[in-house]
């Protein structure tokens, strides 16, 4: 699945598939515009079928549910929440458009990279460092990191479903749309759900528009 998705901040497009020979994947990711704040999140469910798109379904309503509050308390009300299920992996970054920083966090293997928009820029690209643990079952102290993001920059998150040597390989400008299938195509993992979302910054005002296509 890969569909591009524009708001007057961004434009971005997720990517994914399940296992081979499941119904589900464990595997989801939201995009919520709330004021001049963006809400981008992709979350991981331990192990594989319903049990782990249970937990990431859960993991989405909850973050539906409290978009508008800090990133550190997104993560704590996720583990209150996922107390019952299998927990899961996640990045979450808030985007604000009167600051034009990008706020991230990380717990468990999902892989997060900021990618300059000018080519030789002195930080082309910027690593989200996240914290071992399981949101729902150990929660580490989750530090929420501010970079700035300037127009045109690409936000890329990945599940461990992809072979995190993409973000080695030199990216070539395209849609989000393009960037995330050639992604999931490449390096997608056979044995394991795949998720990986492209986001690319556009600046300017966010609204009131909601937006979550999963």
């Amino acid at each position: 699945m890969e569909t591009l998705i524009s708001l007057p901040s961004c434009e971005y497009a997720i990517a994914g598939r399940p296992l081979a020979g499941e119904r589900k994947s464990g595997d989801a990711a939201l995009v919520l515009s709330v004021g001049h704040r963006l809400l981008v999140a992709v979350v991981d469910g331990l192990g594989h079928g319903d049990e782990a798109a249970m937990a990431a379904e859960l993991a989405l309503a909850t973050l539906r549910q409290h978009a508008d509050e800090p990133l550190t308390t997104l993560f704590k009300q996720c583990h209150e929440r996922l107390q019952t299920t299998r927990g899961v992996a996640a990045v979450m970054a808030i985007l604000d458009t009167l600051e034009s920083t990008l706020v991230w966090a990380g717990v468990g293997n999902v892989e997060a990279v900021l990618v300059a928009a000018k080519p030789g820029a002195r930080r082309a690209k910027q690593w989200l460092t996240n914290r071992g643990g399981v949101v729902g079952y150990r929660l580490p102290v989750v530090e929420a990191r501010a970079v700035p993001i300037l127009v045109g920059d690409l936000l890329i998150i990945a599940t461990d479903g992809i072979d995190e040597g993409f973000v080695a390989e030199e990216l070539q400008p395209d849609t989000p749309e393009n960037m995330a299938r050639s992604i999931l195509e490449q390096h997608g993992k056979a044995a394991d759900d795949a998720l990986v979302l492209v986001l690319r910054w556009l600046g300017g005002t966010a609204g009131v528009v909601l937006s979550d296509p999963l």
